[in-house]
């Protein structure tokens, strides 16, 4: 038993530090450049960023083919100080988790331009207003290219609907930060569904495929609005009712005769004999009578001051 609880305990402790270790923030170099939004790797061509959210690109090693593209991240500088910037541009050949900050972002962190030591880790944005859906120009029934803007949380996927939303079609993420289906759709209205890194889904009716057009949803991830919903859960089957238990209703008996009891012969000159009468009825439907038990005890006989039992 005692080697068992030693396991167990261990194997616990062995599953919380792997957690912490994977809630560390990331460590890494830091430079500042002058920021490329609108020409940026992403793409983010027609967004401006919101207030109180920088401007950062991402080392080419934590690319991922673009799906870091719009995804926040908090950065603690050298003495402390905070900032939450977007990732809107890649830097080529920097280092392992090195972030190429915008001007005002670095100036946050660091007095004098230069390599400054950072954490950081990826955060939700914070952003409250809706997520926006971007056409590329020379969109069409038959080549579809949209982009997600101003998420809150990293995009995962973007599908499509052309039958009201009974059935949902792919489309590939480019490096470009674009989600494209070469052979298009075949029409020029469609419905999109948008889903985070953390499975929330925004539902977007009756989208316009046409060149440049953007089309703001109702919500974004994580707020209350009717457009967010989250994968059902298969409902739990009720467990059976117990049927109640509906007491028995007591039969009352009516008395019946008493049979006649018949008593000893005495024993003694003057002595009567102790009785004990037990009666036993019997509740049922039908009456039968009262049983009655007679149980004689011992007579004491007196005899010249001598008392013997019979």
């Amino acid at each position: 038993m005692h080697f068992s609880y030693t396991l167990a305990a261990t194997a616990a402790l062995t599953l919380a530090n792997a957690a912490v270790i994977g809630k560390r923030a990331l460590s890494g170099e830091a430079t500042v450049y002058g920021g490329n939004l609108a020409g940026g790797t992403c793409s983010f061509s027609t967004y401006t960023l919101p207030a109180g959210i920088f401007g950062t690109a991402l080392t080419d090693s934590s690319w991922d083919n673009s799906a870091n593209c719009g995804r926040c991240v908090s950065v603690t500088g050298p003495a402390g100080n905070k900032i939450t910037a977007m990732v809107v541009d890649q830097c080529p050949g920097c280092g392992t988790n090195h972030l190429d900050l915008f001007p005002d972002a670095f100036s946050k962190l660091e007095a004098n331009p230069g390599i400054i030591q950072t954490t950081w880790d990826f955060v939700d944005c914070g952003i409250s207003t809706p997520l926006q859906l971007h056409n590329k120009e020379g969109v069409s029934a038959y080549w579809f290219s949209m982009q997600v803007v101003n998420a809150n949380k990293g995009v995962k996927s973007l599908e499509v609907s052309t039958n009201g939303g009974s059935t949902w079609q792919a489309t590939a993420r480019q490096t470009y930060n674009f989600f494209e289906n070469s052979a298009g759709f075949g029409t020029t209205t469609v419905d999109v569904k948008v889903t985070s890194i953390d499975g929330d889904t925004v539902i977007v009716k009756n989208v316009a495929i046409s060149a440049g057009a953007s089309t703001t949803a109702g919500s974004n991830f994580g707020s209350s609005g009717g457009a967010v919903s989250k994968p059902v859960e298969p409902a739990t089957p009720a467990a059976p009712a117990t049927p109640a238990v509906t007491p028995e209703t007591p039969v009352q008996s009516t008395p019946a005769e008493s049979a006649p009891v018949e008593s000893a012969p005495e024993t003694g000159a003057g002595s009567a004999p102790v009785a004990t009468i037990t009666a036993v009825p019997v509740a049922t439907t039908t009456q039968k009578p009262t049983k009655l038990v007679f149980t004689p005890r011992p007579t004491a006989v007196v005899v010249e001051d001598d008392v013997c039992e019979l």
